[in-house]
């Protein structure tokens, strides 16, 4: 099985266990990202560090890790909880290409924009690091076919955008099976499978809900976690996908739920740390639901976050 970690570099910080994309916490780059490293070198784990170019300079030097894309457009200000706000979007991005719209989300923007946030968004990263970015992940998850005419146009071979089985006002991939493995798409429809030269890499899944991300284990456990791995390795799945976000990674919390995931994940038989740019179409599997691993992971937190969700949608059916 080969082991892919992308890793979101943005600003930020945790508060509550919640990470909170903060334009000053610098520290969610240069802390964030050093500590991840330290705990992939610690079992052999390559980390593919997709990147936000307002954080490329505080990005730290001379690392043996991959480099990708992560764009993020448009600059809006969200009120989060308690009257705590933060910003989404890329100052950078904002500076120096044209934005007809204010949107967050990069499928809102039409053909030649996404181009032109994705290309200048790659010079960038080129400039300072003088490696050309071969992976990418949309911000908010969201891509459209245009996206991806603009990705092929500018030599990105790999997109790791894909939430499977799920659709928002911001993103679609409700097409794409719970466990899906990686696909070229096709040109009329990226959530299809086709012949384009570029391959989408969806997230690792959980059962109920939820990606293969250390930021669930507040949610669902570590146990659950583990369980999820487990669901895809016991029927032989040619790989499994996590990702997180850099600045969950300043918190002890955090940091020691990965360490473990990871070291979990390292302890079995025939896995393969890669970078999301290393793989390659597998060939064809059949993917199924097994519930047992999950079963076993039980925990208080599970148990507390669908309880949780049963009872808001009893409430709202009966108001």
């Amino acid at each position: 099985m080969d082991i892919i970690i992308v890793c979101h570099t943005e600003f930020g910080f945790v508060y509550n266990k919640r990470v909170i994309y903060d334009k000053k916490a610098t520290d969610g780059v240069e802390k964030g990202v050093t500590n991840l490293i330290k705990v992939a070198d610690r079992y052999g784990a390559k980390v593919t560090f997709v990147i936000m170019p307002e954080v490329v300079k505080y990005f730290p030097n001379n690392i043996n890790h991959e480099l990708g894309l992560h764009i993020h457009p448009g600059l809006v200000k969200f009120d989060i909880f308690k009257g705590n706000e933060m910003y989404i979007g890329d100052s950078y991005l904002r500076k120096h290409c044209k934005q007809s719209i204010n949107s967050t989300i990069l499928r809102d923007y039409s053909y030649k924009e996404q181009l032109e946030l994705i290309k200048i968004g790659k010079e960038y990263h080129q400039e300072n690091f003088g490696i050309e970015p071969k992976s990418f992940v949309a911000g908010r998850w969201s891509i459209n076919n245009d996206t991806i005419k603009a990705l092929l146009k500018v030599g990105i071979t790999h997109d790791c955008s894909a939430i499977t089985s799920s659709k928002s006002d911001h993103y679609d991939w409700s097409k794409l099976p719970r466990i899906c493995m990686p696909y070229h798409p096709s040109s009329s429809d990226y959530q299809t499978k086709g012949n384009l030269p570029i391959l989408i890499v969806p997230i690792s899944h959980l059962f109920g809900d939820g990606n293969a991300n250390p930021e669930a284990a507040y949610s669902v456990g570590l146990s659950y976690l583990k369980a999820c791995f487990l669901e895809y390795y016991k029927q032989n799945l040619p790989l499994f996908h996590i990702c997180l976000h850099s600045p969950c990674m300043t918190d002890d919390y955090y940091i020691s739920v990965t360490d473990e995931i990871i070291r979990f994940i390292s302890n079995h038989k025939n896995i393969n740390f890669k970078f999301a740019a290393e793989i390659n179409e597998y060939d064809h599997v059949n993917p199924k639901t097994k519930i047992l691993p999950y079963l076993l992971a039980i925990n208080r937190h599970v148990l507390r976050t669908y309880t949780n969700k049963i009872r808001t949608r009893i409430l709202g059916e009966t108001r």
